[in-house]
């Protein structure tokens, strides 16, 4: 192969390479998950470049280590090359080429690593906006999803269970007297009231559950999958575990009770602000009655 048209195949490889990536910023703008666009980046990899595999790996804050974020392919063969994802400064992970016979040529290895400084820069970008987009829907107090994030949850599973025709429940849980609480011991024991709540709810429920705070004493609970009869038991044990549990305040423990409200879909189509409202009419009856009780 001659000079002239080693350049020129060069040359056409970085336009279809500037074509890709331009496509992996159209898919961080829509919103594209970190993981959705390293499936892609593996696999216009090894479209652009002759090999057998590509791993994109992603460096993991918590422990350090790179892990595997996508591939492509046969992630082996006896010749590799690796460039590190660099974005802002430092590096958040690799991109891993592989393929057997054929070193990499010096223009491959340049392209790549071209290709790895953009693809570097998207996957930082798409982790920025997904934390962000986890923190606007955390509450900050017990570290459940807030309002918002709770209701954009619920909908998802109301909708996927209207498709597979199942059940779904929702528990509404109002902490009692909560204000007098907070008026007679203060805001940062009232917290911890709210925390306990949340541990006791987090512990109790199962992983697939949705569970959030929304807004003040009232929380939340999504039950894929149960029905109604289900719900009222889980309810019950709820209002029991919370009963028994205690805060230690500045006189003593102080009891920790709430009442438990529940709607359930029977199957029907129906949105999370109507299944709230029917869980609430539910928890205030609940509440009504015992405090009409005569130990209440």
């Amino acid at each position: 192969m001659g000079n002239s048209e080693l350049v020129q195949n060069n040359s056409e490889l970085e336009l279809v390479a500037y074509a890709r990536l331009s496509g992996f910023f159209a898919q961080l703008l829509a919103g594209e998950t970190p993981e959705a666009l390293a499936e892609t980046i593996a696999g216009a990899v090894q479209g652009l470049v002759p090999c057998s595999g590509v791993v994109v790996q992603h460096l993991d804050e918590a422990t350090g280590a790179l892990a595997p974020l996508a591939s492509a392919g046969d992630p082996s063969g006896a010749e590799s090359m690796t460039d590190p994802l660099v974005a802002l400064g430092r590096v958040g992970g690799s991109l891993s080429m592989f393929r057997d016979g054929t070193p990499f040529t010096d223009a491959e290895v340049r392209f790549v690593g071209r290709f790895a400084d953009a693809a570097g820069l998207v996957l930082e970008s798409a982790r920025t906006r997904a934390k962000l987009s986890q923190l606007a829907q955390t509450d900050d107090l017990t570290g459940m999803l807030n309002r918002r994030g709770f209701f954009e949850a619920a909908e998802r599973e109301l909708a996927r269970a209207t498709r597979d025709g199942g059940e779904t429940a929702l528990l509404v849980v109002d902490v009692d007297d909560l204000k007098r609480v907070n008026d007679r011991y203060g805001h940062s024991f009232g917290d911890e009231i709210l925390e306990r709540v949340a541990k006791t709810l987090s512990t109790r429920t199962r992983r697939g559950d949705i569970i959030g705070r929304l807004g003040g004493d009232e929380f939340a609970l999504v039950l894929p999958g149960a029905g109604v009869d289900a719900a009222e038991n889980l309810a019950l044990e709820l209002e029991h575990l919370l009963a028994s549990a205690a805060v230690d305040g500045p006189a003593g423990p102080v009891a920790v009770t709430a009442s438990v409200g529940v709607a359930g879909t029977d199957g029907a189509r129906t949105g999370v602000v109507r299944l709230l409202a029917r869980a609430d009419v539910d928890m205030y009856r609940k509440k009504r009655k015992r405090k009409a009780e005569p130990d209440g």
